[in-house]
């Protein structure tokens, strides 16, 4: 555009009249087709991140021996760290937090909707755990009062004759 009092091309455009719209303001939000394949994306990407974290929380309790073929690991436990997976759906609200400053709006509502999923999971996990924990307490506590009935002076003394009889026997 050439300014009438300089003649020469300004370098900024000018608006005149009442037909010209003044120029956007504001961020733009992300195109719809765009937005959904971020979302497909990142929801294929919190399926991995859960999955490992559940992987990465796996404690193995119990005599638990991985390259020997002829030990006996039926007693070998796998508890779930229900850490990580909170961890992992704390990371996916972070996420949606970053989306929803993108203006990426369905892939927003998408990662808040998974990682408040992901969240419920993890506490339920843990609240389930609890109560099998306590019950295992319980039962524990149990067993140890009513070992206490069996733990007379006479069977303390028994007991090492009772071991070297039944070593001798093979059992």
């Amino acid at each position: 555009m050439i300014d009438p009092t300089t003649r020469r091309p300004s370098g900024l455009p000018q608006f005149r009249g009442a037909n010209v719209p003044p120029p956007r303001t504001g961020r733009r939000r992300l195109p719809l087709a765009g937005d959904i394949a971020l979302a497909v994306g990142l929801l294929v990407l919190d399926v991995v991140g859960v999955v490992a974290a559940c992987l990465l929380g796996i404690d193995v309790s119990g005599d638990w021996k991985p390259f020997d073929p002829g030990a006996d690991n039926s007693d070998v436990t796998l508890t779930l760290n229900w850490l990580y997976v909170g961890i992992a759906g704390g990371l996916v609200l972070l996420s949606a937090a970053l989306l929803y400053l993108l203006r990426a709006v369905v892939s927003a509502c998408l990662q808040v909707l998974v990682g408040v999923a992901v969240l419920v999971v993890a506490v339920s996990g843990a609240q389930f755990d609890a109560d099998r924990a306590a019950r295992a307490y319980d039962g524990v506590r149990a067993a140890a009062a009513s070992s206490r009935v069996t733990s007379s002076p006479q069977m303390v003394r028994a007991a090492p004759t009772v071991a070297r009889t039944s070593r001798s026997a093979g059992v």
